[in-house]
């Protein structure tokens, strides 16, 4: 019985994978807000030369099912990455391409540095991809927010007598965060045992109508669109598949992936 179990799962991790490199939409989460583009950055160091990979990817319809994908290359161990105006411009075409609309909100997250490149990602990250922006015939409304996963903060709830780990969800906003800035923590996920660690959100730029409660629950929603894995995962989505992109041109391509799929999951 435990056998059947085992290839039982196997087999179900193995075609639904395959079935969402193929371009199948597994499944989708609830959220009202439409016409937005939602897009994630992440950084691998490539292992077989002197070279970064910047992995970028974005969503182009409105469940956030189906992606474009693209790679830069960038000097080794440098973490910022200076093409994102072109990448953020083709995004937005085949954004506009499947929809026959732009988008009236570009939302991104960018994983992979420290608070301490926090200005020089707003000089140079922030600045190109508003650039991209200002060419639509409608400028979008635009929010940048840094993911950071690797903090020392910890939750805890009290349960009677007894402290707990927080709910899935929960969002820490105030009292710790920084003043000077907008950031909040969130617990993304649910754990079996000891701890759970959450999720850091540095905004470094709010220019739009919704209000920062929406963000919150926009990042938690996306926590659940990675097709890898049925529960939540610690980013949005489009973090880990930009972190899963670079990994792959990085640690085995050597090379940008082949045109013809930028709109498929192939990195999974």
């Amino acid at each position: 019985w435990y056998q059947r179990r085992v290839r039982e799962a196997v087999v179900s991790t193995q075609s639904t994978g395959m079935n969402a490199k193929l371009g199948g939409e597994l499944w989708s989460v609830n959220i009202p807000m439409k016409g937005v583009m939602y897009i994630g950055i992440d950084t691998y160091h490539d292992s077989g030369s002197n070279k970064s990979v910047g992995g970028f990817v974005a969503s182009i319809n409105d469940i956030c099912t189906r992606y474009f994908s693209k790679t830069t290359w960038q000097e080794s161990k440098q973490e910022l990455i200076s093409q994102l105006e072109a990448c953020t411009s083709e995004a937005l075409k085949s954004y506009h391409d499947f929809n026959n609309a732009w988008p009236s909100r570009v939302i991104v997250f960018r994983d992979g540095v420290g608070d301490g490149q926090l200005a020089a990602v707003k000089a140079m990250e922030l600045d190109s991809i508003e650039k991209a922006l200002s060419k639509l015939p409608n400028k979008p409304e635009f929010i940048f927010a840094v993911v950071t996963k690797r903090i020392q903060q910890r939750f805890m709830q009290k349960m009677g007598n007894k402290l707990g780990n927080p709910a899935p969800g929960t969002v820490v906003d105030y009292k710790i965060t920084n003043s000077n800035l907008f950031d909040f923590f969130l617990v993304p996920q649910h754990v079996g045992q000891g701890t759970v660690t959450p999720t850091h959100y540095n905004v470094l730029e709010f220019r739009t109508k919704i209000k920062p409660d929406h963000l919150q629950q926009i990042a938690f929603k996306l926590c659940h669109m990675y097709f890898n894995w049925t529960g939540t995962i610690r980013v949005p989505a489009v973090c880990q598949y930009a972190h899963k992109l670079a990994f792959l041109v990085g640690e085995s391509l050597h090379r940008d992936p082949h045109a013809r799929l930028a709109q498929f999951l192939f990195y999974l």
